[in-house]
């Protein structure tokens, strides 16, 4: 009985939702914010939104402090004079990550802030403890826009659930940061991170939906295989699992984060 209602409390508490806001270099961030222990910073991808996320920071705040960022030109973020390439999402998110986590964090980056994130760990691994790199763009060759589009529509018939759930988050953004979306969608057929990946010294989890079509399963192999300290999890699902199915991903990350510092995780 005891234990069930400890379970039920902790469940609670992580359902419980911050919102804040968090200003660097005149941009400013939109953070939702939930659970206790060690903490967690997931960037949300800048096409959707934190709010997108909900399933997987609920599952994670049972164990970690997560939270969920959107980045300046995206979401309830502060919008930019002019888009923002990679380099300057990287420099920028740096000095962020500090003023979220009081320690270390483990930085998660999906899609296009997966690259954000791994030249962040690459440039300053004194500011994060490990990373997870989920379906992140990058590790392969440059492809045409129609065919990374094309791509991604075929992920969004395999999880039709994201469709329902992401839809208005990536519509809104369409209207409220139009330049900023095109440029991320056309950037990410392009940007290589495979030039850093060698510089990253922290474990990283390089974590796949072995159905993804816009970054196949041979992506993760060559990005974990230009990581020093990787581990690689190939899991159900297509581009976008960590949201449509946040079980499996978050067991992932749990174990992983156990293995890697055992009196840390949580």
């Amino acid at each position: 009985m005891g234990a069930t209602l400890a379970f039920l409390v902790a469940r609670m508490r992580s359902r419980r939702v911050r919102v804040h806001r968090v200003e660097v270099a005149g941009a400013t961030a939109h953070c939702h914010v939930a659970g206790e222990g060690p903490d967690l910073v997931l960037l949300a991808s800048p096409l959707v939104r934190a709010r997108t996320y909900r399933p997987l920071l609920w599952r994670l705040a049972r164990h970690f402090r997560v939270t969920v960022v959107e980045l300046p030109g995206s979401g309830r973020a502060s919008p930019v004079r002019r888009p923002w390439a990679v380099p300057e999402y990287a420099a920028w998110t740096a000095e962020l990550v500090p003023r979220l986590a009081p320690t270390r964090p483990w930085l998660l980056g999906h899609s296009d802030s997966g690259a954000i994130a791994l030249l962040v760990a690459a440039w300053c691994p004194e500011r994060v403890r490990g990373l997870v790199l989920a379906d992140t763009v990058g590790a392969r060759r440059k492809r045409s826009v129609p065919r990374v589009v094309l791509a991604r529509f075929l992920d969004g018939l395999l999880e039709p659930g994201l469709d329902v759930r992401a839809g208005w988050h990536l519509l809104s953004n369409v209207l409220k940061h139009t330049r900023s979306f095109f440029h991320r969608v056309r950037e990410s057929s392009r940007v290589d991170v495979l030039t850093f990946a060698s510089w990253v010294s922290v474990p990283t989890l390089v974590a796949w939906g072995r159905h993804d079509h816009a970054m196949p399963p041979d992506c993760a192999r060559r990005l974990a295989s230009r990581l020093p300290r990787a581990k690689l999890y190939l899991g159900p699902g297509s581009h976008d699992a960590l949201i449509t199915r946040p079980r499996s991903f978050a067991r992932a990350v749990l174990d992983f984060t156990r293995a890697e510092a055992p009196g840390l995780s949580g």
